[in-house]
């Protein structure tokens, strides 16, 4: 990989993961999520570093070219990032239906216990 290739990507990242920390500083992302994406970032730049560890990964999982070892680690990140999100999103959804039916009968309780004493 070139030099020059190396230091921009290297710069990307770093400016990267000031963004994510001001994003973490201004609570606008949980810490849980920001911290993967920084392990992810240090993994970024750990490849572009020392490159020849992506090259001995893809021979060891028989790819041809070490970009598509890159490509398979990145598709399959993501699609953990996409399920590891779709538990939360669900478990936000059930939460949000108790807690909407709870304030309902507390509203249908209320409004009983007033025309009771009434």
């Amino acid at each position: 990989m070139l030099i020059g290739l190396r230091i921009l990507m290297l710069t990307v990242i770093a400016g990267m993961f000031v963004f994510f920390i001001i994003l973490l500083r201004k609570q606008k992302i949980e810490l849980r999520y920001c911290l993967v994406w920084l392990l992810s970032l240090v993994g970024i730049a750990v490849f572009c570093i020392f490159p020849h560890i992506l090259d001995r990964l893809s021979a060891l999982l028989g790819i041809d070219t070490p970009v598509n070892t890159f490509f398979l680690i990145c598709i399959a990140f993501l699609a953990c990032i996409c399920i590891s999100l779709t538990v939360v999103v669900s478990r936000l959804s059930d939460r949000l239906r108790k807690l909407t039916q709870n304030i309902a009968i507390s509203e249908f309780e209320s409004k009983s216990n007033s025309t009771k004493s009434d």
